[in-house]
């Protein structure tokens, strides 16, 4: 638990993406990207969730992260691998924000997905498990 209006080193991506073909990109968000990201050696990667609008038009992926490290792995471990092509096959990206303290290394990376970033401005963080 934090400290309120304390800064901390994690990392959340909130990728906003339109669908192009609800059923296949329901298949590979439930049968290919999460369980070969779930099988990844990504000890600081927390929470990668998909979430769909009722129309089925629009998901909303969000990665949280220990701290830049475990982010950049993340990142580097989507380009690297047989998902990238099939992601951008299947969603069209409408907007990717970063929040946190994004360093040097990790930011040249997710400019690469067009991505906003917002730093820490005040709050507090609370993590049950």
């Amino acid at each position: 638990m934090s400290e309120v209006n304390q800064g901390h080193p994690h990392i959340t991506y909130i990728f906003e993406l339109g669908i192009t073909g609800p059923e296949k990109c329901m298949d590979f968000m439930t049968n290919e990207a999460v369980p070969y990201t779930n099988d990844l050696d990504e000890p600081k990667t927390k929470r990668f969730e998909w979430y769909i609008s009722p129309d089925k038009q629009k998901t909303t992926l969000i990665g949280f992260f220990d701290d830049g490290d475990g982010a950049k792995l993340r990142a580097e471990n989507l380009l690297s691998s047989h998902l990238a092509e099939l992601f951008t096959s299947l969603f069209e990206t409408e907007s990717v924000i970063v929040l946190g303290d994004v360093k040097d290394d990790l930011r040249e990376i997710t400019d690469g997905f067009g991505a906003k970033y917002r730093e820490y401005s005040a709050g507090f963080f609370r993590l049950t498990v």
